[in-house]
């Protein structure tokens, strides 16, 4: 069956998503404005671009450039099932020049093999789909995106950044404080006094995780708390702040390996 979401996450401005499975179907010849990369979850998409016939398969990510003509079909007999974003590309220098990493947002290679970047490219786009805090958000934003341009793109990984102590342990505790209101990482940078970019480095130098890890324990272990004092799911999940059940049980499960009713219930 052949299907397809187009959307736009309010988190982001300037930023559109697309989940779609083909068997058939294909694309005309076509550009985007934007920078477009993509994630091939299942099967393989076949693409013209540059004169040349790709085949980009299971597991790895496609980048297309802002103007560049190209086609997509499928790779092979089962189709392919996979992710897109389309990245406007004057939003997206403007954000990362105000994290402190100046970018030129193109990227070299039209295919791209990199389990880890894969992982986190997906990551951030299930974020945008399903439920998920603006922390979680930004966070798996800045760190996919930081990786696919230092990487295999225009900005290098050849500036040396200084760890921020004094702006991590104040970021840690405001968290600690309101955890139950979902701070931002924009609420994190007035705090701190250190840039997104830079601090997101910086406290995972110094906690040996990042601001939506450290976010999520501390909810998950007052929800734990609340359980054992004989809250209920419900309960407990609205008192540390969850949107809903299933985002609640998810993390919780995550971090104790059992879900919030077998626990409460044990």
């Amino acid at each position: 069956m052949e299907t397809s979401k187009i959307w736009r996450n309010e988190t982001f401005s300037g930023v559109e998503l697309l989940s779609a499975s083909y068997t058939t179907f294909e694309f005309s010849k076509h550009w985007h404005d934007e920078l477009a990369i993509g994630i091939i979850e299942e099967g393989a998409e076949g693409l013209f671009y540059r004169g040349s016939n790709l085949v980009i398969p299971k597991h790895h990510i496609v980048a297309i450039n802002p103007a560049e003509v190209h086609t997509g079909f499928s790779g092979g007999s089962d189709g392919w099932r996979y992710r897109m974003f389309y990245f406007n590309l004057e939003e997206l220098a403007h954000q990362f020049a105000n994290h402190g990493m100046p970018i030129n947002p193109i990227v070299e290679r039209p295919m791209i093999y990199d389990e880890a970047l894969f992982d986190e490219l997906l990551r951030l786009h299930i974020s945008l789909e399903q439920s998920a805090f603006e922390l979680s958000k930004e966070s798996f934003y800045i760190l996919a995106l930081e990786k696919l341009f230092t990487r295999y793109g225009s900005a290098r990984e050849d500036k040396v950044y200084s760890v921020c102590t004094k702006s991590s342990y104040l970021a840690r505790d405001f968290i600690r404080d309101n955890f139950d209101s979902n701070p931002s990482l924009s609420e994190l940078e007035i705090v701190s006094g250190c840039s997104k970019f830079q601090l997101i480095r910086s406290f995972k130098a110094v906690f040996g995780i990042t601001p939506h890890q450290y976010l999520l324990l501390i909810k998950v272990k007052q929800a734990k708390a609340l359980l054992a004092q004989g809250s209920s799911c419900v309960d407990a999940s609205l008192a540390c702040g969850f949107y809903d059940q299933s985002h609640f049980t998810r993390n919780f499960k995550k971090a104790f390996g059992i879900s919030p009713s077998n626990y409460r219930a044990r």
